[in-house]
């Protein structure tokens, strides 16, 4: 119960903050420009405290779901949109930089929150330390010790950029450049994307003790064979696999952590196999089959790390909001499917899955970035929809009817409001 309250907890101050400072932006940009704002509001329903300065009614709110900010003459049916200060009386230069202020502070939160977080620790690198037996690396003539510098053409510094790397579909091969020894090699890595089986786990963590080449103890990180989550939407949770499955073995092979697992799964895509799992005291067999998935793969064992800097934080920061995106660009291209789409549900699950301030403060920059995305669409209620709504009325030289603007604003609605009860049902069904 205690750590169930902890979620709800840290999920509604997540939501208040990125909420906010969502909110912030638009108030700024309209205090910048001289439209007024009847309020602004951190929460929602019953009032806590109040308090009008210069024209705005500045409000903290029991609920804390959010916020608001109130633009003068926003609403069409406003008294007052024919005042100088009224939202209505802008260009649409001025109503699309008040629109997007929004979406541009939830990417200033993320890249403030993800800098912090980056800065103070060890980055990986693109310096190999091992290689595994089977990488395709070796074949290309790299060794421990070499620098990764750039792949077909694009530089990479961090291994997060390798790791999320990916060429277009049906490609296998790419153009590497690698340093050794001061001196920069050009060569041609062969089966760098392959076709894998994935399930769509992610594994808990664990400290592991081991001794390094002087005989002495140190503590090492690895992945267990233990499930933190399963994707919405992936092979595992189709078939009822569920966060604290310990997953013994796969096809009888015994998995000790989640590399064997991964090893045992990646060349079996579209094949069905067998999981042996440990659910409390009880052991189930299921049965599943593997998505085929095209993964780009060069076989690095061990990176090495580095301490990280701002140009370094800055880097993954970037990277990070390529991915979020990216998974946009995927679910409107078809590549994935609304049932691989997580509502508050499934991002409640992911919150009480995590541990430690960093963790949380992650999670906050990429759920500020994924509300930054998912504003700009172009689809009313959304920042992005009334975005359209002003460049149609600025290349007609006409204003919308109101009628229509609010009959497309409440279609719109209804239709976030049917995914939003779409994904929260399968994000239950998934979980319980």
């Amino acid at each position: 119960m205690i750590s169930f309250l902890i979620t709800i907890i840290k999920l509604l101050a997540i939501i208040l903050a990125v909420a906010t400072f969502h909110e912030f932006g638009h108030f700024l940009a309209c205090k910048l420009q001289g439209v007024g704002v009847d309020e602004f509001s951190v929460g929602f329903g019953p009032k806590i405290f109040q308090k009008k300065y210069k024209g705005t009614m500045y409000s903290l709110r029991w609920l804390p779901l959010g916020g608001y900010c109130a633009i003068e003459g926003e609403e069409q049916t406003d008294a007052n949109k024919d005042s100088k200060s009224s939202y209505q009386n802008r260009n649409a230069l001025q109503k699309i930089i008040i629109l997007s202020m929004g979406v541009i502070f939830n990417f200033i939160l993320a890249l403030v929150v993800f800098i912090c977080v980056y800065l103070p620790g060890y980055v990986a690198t693109t310096q190999i330390d091992s290689l595994r037996p089977d990488s395709v690396l070796i074949e290309a003539g790299l060794q421990a010790g070499d620098k990764i510098v750039s792949i077909d053409g694009k530089k990479v510094e961090l291994n997060s950029q390798i790791s999320n790397f990916t060429l277009p579909k049906g490609i296998t091969d790419c153009q590497m450049e690698y340093e050794r020894d001061g001196q920069i090699y050009t060569t041609t890595v062969k089966g760098a994307q392959t076709i894998e089986g994935k399930i769509g786990i992610n594994f808990e963590t664990a400290i592991k003790k081991e001794k390094d080449e002087s005989g002495n103890e140190v503590e090492v990180p690895y992945t267990t064979n233990i499930v933190q989550l399963t994707g919405a939407g992936s092979s595992a949770a189709k078939v009822g696999v569920k966060a604290g499955d310990i997953i013994l073995a796969v096809d009888n092979v015994s998995t000790p952590d989640a590399l064997s697992i991964i090893d045992n799964i990646k060349d079996k895509a579209e094949q069905e196999i067998t999981l042996k799992v440990q659910r409390n005291d009880e052991i189930i067999d299921f049965k599943i089959v593997p998505q085929s998935t095209e993964v780009f793969d060069l076989g690095i064992q061990t990176i090495k790390t580095t301490k990280s800097n701002i140009k370094y934080a800055f880097i993954e920061t970037v990277q990070n909001i390529s991915n979020v995106i990216g998974s946009y660009t995927k679910l409107f291209t078809g590549k994935v499917s609304l049932s691989n789409m997580s509502g508050i549900v499934g991002i409640g699950e992911v919150v009480s899955k995590s541990s430690g301030i960093e963790n949380f403060f992650y999670l906050m920059a990429m759920i500020s970035m994924a509300v930054g995305v998912a504003n700009i669409l172009p689809f009313p209620p959304l920042d992005g929809g009334k975005i359209v709504i002003v460049l149609i009325e600025a290349i007609r030289r006409k204003k919308v009817s109101e009628k229509f603007e609010i009959g497309i604003s409440y279609l719109g609605l209804g239709l976030l409001l049917a995914l939003t009860f779409f994904v929260t049902i399968k994000d239950i069904i998934r979980i319980i």
